[in-house]
C-alpha cells in the first residue's frame, strides 16, 4: 500500500476477496490480493478512493466509496467495513461519480492519476453518473445524454487501443465513432497507461443486435418468402453498416497506416489458425469430421494471389458493438480481441477479420431463435434467405467503400471459419445447446450442407 491512510478505506482482506472473487471480470480466484497503491479524489463523507490491486500477476482498479452510514439505495453495492465506516462500490453513488467529472472538467492530477479532457461548457448542474446496467467486461458510467466514462477493470502497461484509435479516428472527424473527450492516465510499470476513456454519448443509439434479431423474428413470423417483404427488413441497415465499417478501417488506414504482411508473416497467421483449431479439436470431437476441409481452407491463404494487407482494425466487431443513431451507426469498444494483452489487441490484421465477425454475428442472429425450435426443418431455409440477403446487403455495402472485399476471398473465408472455431469452442463450454449454430456453418462450408438438429 503506498499511503498509511489506505487502510481508512481498504476493507477487511477476506471482505475485500470475497468481493472480489464474485466479480466475473476478476481472475484471480483462489488467489491472495495485495493492494498496489490508493489515491484519495475526494475525502471526508462520503470519501471516494481509487485503488490499484493486484493477484496472480495480474493487475484490476476500483473505485471505493466510503460513509458512516450507508443508505439503503447503496446496501447493493457494499464490499465491507474499514474501521467503523462502511465500504461500498463508488460507481453507484451519483455524489461520487460527480466527482470524477469534476476531476476531468479541471483536469486535474491527484496522486499520479492524470485526468485530462476537453468538454464542452456545462448549460445546466452536471448530469447525474450512473453505471450502464447488465453485466461488462468493464464499467461504464452513463452521464444523463451527454458522456460515457469507461474504466478498464483490468489494468495492462501501455496505451489501451480504445483510446488509440478513437483518436486516430477522431482527427480525420469519422462519422461512426462517439467522438472522445478525455482519458484517465496513470503510469504502470514506468508505462504511461490508460485506465479509463471519455467518450460522448450516443442520443438515441439502438444496438445492432436487437434490431437484427427483430427483423428475423418478423420474418420467421410471417407468411412471406421474401425478407424484403417483410415488415422489418434489416438490409438497409446492414448496407450500412458495411459502408461504415469500411469508412472506419479506410480512415484507420489514413491515420494509422498498413503494411503488406512478409512470407514468415503469413505462414505465422496461418499456424495460428491451425494452432486454434488443435485446441478446439481437443474439447469438441463434432469438429472433427471437418478437421480437413477446415485445414484445406486455412492453408489456401498461402497460395492465393498477392500478400495480406494488415492495418489496425477493431478487433472484436459484432452487432453488440455497433449502434444505430439517428445519422449513422456508430462503432463502439475498440478494446480489441478479448482477454488478450495489450500487444495482442494492438497487433495490426486484415480488415477482413472485423468483416468476418460481423459476417458470423449475422449467422448467429439468423440462427438464435432456431435453437430448440421444434419446427427446425421449417425455419431454417427461411433463416438461411434472411441470412443470405442481409450477408449479400453488408457486403455490397463495404464493397462501395473499399473494391478489395470479395465474398469468395479465400482469407475472408478463413478468417470467418477461424473465428466459427472458436466459437463452436467457447459454445461447447458455456452454452452446449448453441454450439450447434458455429457448427453448422462451419457444415456448410465444407461440405455445402448445413448441420442441424433439432
Amino acid at each position: 500500500m503506498t499511503t498509511s491512510k489506505a487502510v481508512e478505506v481498504l476493507p477487511a482482506s477476506d471482505q475485500l476477496e470475497r468481493w472480489l472473487h464474485a466479480q466475473p471480470w476478476f481472475h484471480g480466484r483462489r488467489r491472495s490480493v495485495t493492494c498496489e497503491r490508493v489515491a484519495f479524489l475526494r475525502e471526508g463523507d462520503p470519501t471516494l478512493a481509487h485503488v490499484v490491486l493486484a493477484s496472480g500477476g495480474r493487475r484490476y482498479q476500483a473505485l471505493l466509496g466510503v460513509r458512516q452510514e450507508l443508505p439503503e439505495r447503496l446496501l447493493h453495492a457494499r464490499i465491507g467495513t474499514a474501521g467503523d465506516r462502511q465500504v461500498y462500490e463508488a460507481v453507484y453513488d451519483p455524489d461520487l461519480t460527480a466527482v470524477l467529472l469534476d476531476h476531468f472538467e479541471e483536469s486535474t492530477e491527484v496522486a499520479g492519476l492524470r485526468f485530462r479532457a476537453t468538454l464542452p461548457p456545462r448549460h445546466t448542474t452536471a448530469p447525474v453518473g450512473r453505471p450502464f446496467p447488465g453485466p461488462q467486461r468493464n464499467c461504464s458510467i452513463v452521464y444523463g445524454q451527454r458522456h460515457v466514462l469507461k474504466f478498464f477493470r483490468e489494468l495492462t502497461p501501455g496505451d489501451n487501443p480504445e483510446l488509440v484509435l478513437h483518436d486516430a479516428l477522431a482527427s480525420v472527424d469519422d462519422p461512426h465513432i462517439a467522438r472522445p473527450q478525455g482519458a484517465l492516465e496513470s503510469d504502470l510499470d514506468g508505462v504511461r497507461t490508460t485506465f479509463a476513456v471519455l467518450h460522448e454519448f450516443v442520443p438515441l443509439g439502438a444496438l445492432g443486435w436487437p434490431m437484427a434479431t427483430a427483423s428475423v423474428r418478423d420474418f420467421l413470423a410471417a407468411s412471406a418468402s421474401d425478407p424484403a417483404s417483410a415488415g422489418g427488413d434489416f438490409a438497409a441497415e446492414a448496407h450500412r453498416l458495411g459502408r461504415a465499417v469500411a469508412r472506419v478501417h479506410a480512415d484507420l488506414r489514413l491515420t494509422l497506416g498498413d503494411h503488406l504482411a512478409g512470407p514468415d508473416d503469413e505462414a505465422e497467421f496461418v499456424a495460428a489458425m491451425h494452432h486454434r483449431l488443435d485446441a478446439a479439436l481437443a474439447e469438441v470431437p463434432d469438429l472433427a469430421p471437418f478437421e480437413q476441409g477446415l485445414r484445406t481452407r486455412f492453408d489456401a491463404v498461402l497460395d492465393a494471389a498477392g500478400p495480406i494487407r494488415l492495418q489496425r482494425v477493431h478487433g472484436d466487431l459484432h452487432l453488440g458493438q455497433v449502434l444505430r443513431s439517428p445519422r449513422a451507426w456508430v462503432l463502439v469498444d475498440f478494446e480489441g480481441v478479448p482477454h488478450g494483452t495489450t500487444t495482442e489487441r494492438s497487433r495490426p490484421r486484415p480488415a477482413a477479420h472485423d468483416v468476418a465477425t460481423v459476417l458470423r454475428s449475422l449467422h448467429y442472429a439468423a440462427a438464435q431463435l432456431l435453437v430448440g425450435a421444434d419446427d427446425v426443418t421449417a425455419l431454417l431455409p427461411q433463416a438461411a434467405r434472411w441470412l443470405d440477403r442481409n450477408r449479400t446487403a453488408f457486403c455490397d455495402g463495404y464493397s462501395e467503400i473499399s473494391a478489395d472485399l470479395r465474398r469468395d476471398d479465400v482469407l475472408l473465408t478463413a478468417v470467418e471459419l477461424d473465428r466459427a472455431v472458436l466459437e463452436v469452442r467457447h459454445e461447447h463450454r458455456f452454452r452446449p445447446e448453441w454450439t450447434v449454430i458455429p457448427l453448422s456453418a462451419i457444415a456448410e462450408v465444407v461440405t455445402g450442407t448445413p448441420m442441424w438438429t433439432a
